[in-house]
C-alpha cells in the first residue's frame, strides 16, 4: 500500500482527508507514477515532471485528461493546505481510479553522504520498459531486500552483458579520464535530474559519452555519482569493495555546485525570494 502522509490528498479533482485512504487499497491493474520533490514550498522542475508523466501515460495507453495547469493547481493547493516545505509529492494514474496526488513518505540522504559519498552494491537485474515509470511491486521488493542485505544506500543494476546501467531509483554517471559516461537514453529511465545534469555538462564543457561501463572495468574509473529526484547529485564513495575518490573529483564537485545553483535559481523564479 502507498505510504500516504500529511492531512489531505487529491483523487481526481476532489480533495480528500488522508484518514480516508480506502482507495489506495483498491489500486490494481495498469498504473504509472511520478515523484516530484517539493523544496522550500516549490515543486522543483514541475514542467519537466509533467511532460514525462504525460509521455508515460501515452506509452501505456492510459488516459490523462487533466491539463498541466489543473494538475499544477492541485499540487500547489496540497502544498499550501498541508503546509509542507520539503517533501516528495507523488502522482499515480490508475486505469480504473484515475489520478491521485499525495504526499508520500520521504527520506533524503544525510549531509554526510554529500560530503563523503555513499556506499552502493551491484545487482544483476534490468528494468522492463525502463523509460516508463510503472508500478512494479516485485521489482521494488527485490531491490529493497538487496539494499538492506548489503547495507547499501543504492543498488546499481547490471545488465545481461555485465555492464552497469543505472541505479534502482537513480541514474548513474561515471567519470574516467576527464570524461563522463552514462547509459544510453533508450536503456534507462530518463530522470529529470539526469536531464539537468546533461545540460550542465554542456554548459561547463564536460564531454559526456552515452556508454555503459563493464563491471570488469570499474576499478579503472576516477569517480561516480547518481542523480535522482530525492538525491540531486550524490557522489559514490564505494561500489561493493571498490573505494572511489568521487567527492574530491573536480568534475563531480563542479556539477554538484552548479546543480545547487540551478535549484536555487528555480526556487527564486517561482517565489521571487
Amino acid at each position: 500500500m502507498e505510504q500516504v502522509e500529511e492531512t489531505f490528498y487529491f483523487i481526481n479533482d476532489q480533495k480528500e482527508a488522508t484518514e480516508n485512504r480506502t482507495i489506495f487499497n483498491q489500486l490494481d491493474g495498469k498504473m504509472i507514477y511520478e515523484v516530484i520533490r517539493v523544496q522550500q514550498g516549490v515543486a522543483l522542475f514541475l514542467e519537466d515532471h509533467l511532460e514525462r508523466f504525460k509521455a508515460s501515460a501515452a506509452a501505456t495507453n492510459l488516459t490523462l485528461t487533466d491539463s498541466d495547469e489543473s494538475i499544477s493547481q492541485r499540487i500547489y493547493q496540497l502544498i499550501s493546505v498541508n503546509q509542507v516545505s520539503n517533501k516528495n509529492i507523488k502522482l499515480i494514474l490508475n486505469a480504473s481510479k484515475g489520478l491521485l496526488i499525495f504526499f508520500t513518505k520521504t527520506t533524503y540522504p544525510p549531509q554526510e553522504y554529500y560530503l563523503n559519498g555513499m556506499h552502493t552494491t551491484l545487482l544483476k537485474m534490468e528494468r522492463i520498459d525502463p523509460n516508463i515509470k510503472t508500478v512494479r511491486n516485485d521489482y521494488q521488493k527485490r531491490v529493497l531486500a538487496e539494499r538492506e542485505k548489503q547495507q547499501a544506500y543504492e543498488v546499481l543494476l547490471v545488465d545481461q552483458d555485465n555492464h552497469v546501467t543505472e541505479g534502482s531509483r537513480s541514474n548513474l554517471f561515471i567519470v574516467k579520464h576527464n570524461k563522463l559516461y552514462t547509459s544510453p537514453a533508450k536503456n534507462v529511465l530518463l530522470g529529470i535530474v539526469r536531464k539537468k545534469t546533461l545540460a550542465l555538462c554542456e554548459t561547463l564543457g564536460f564531454e559526456v559519452l552515452e556508454e555503459t561501463i563493464p563491471v570488469s572495468k570499474l576499478a579503472e574509473i576516477d569517480g561516480a555519482f547518481i542523480t535522482g529526484t530525492g538525491n540531486n547529485i550524490l557522489p559514490i564513495q564505494s561500489i561493493e569493495t571498490l573505494t572511489l575518490s568521487s567527492t574530491s573529483n573536480p568534475i563531480i564537485k563542479a556539477l554538484m555546485n552548479e546543480y545547487t545553483k540551478l535549484v536555487e535559481s528555480y526556487i527564486h523564479s517561482a517565489t521571487g525570494r
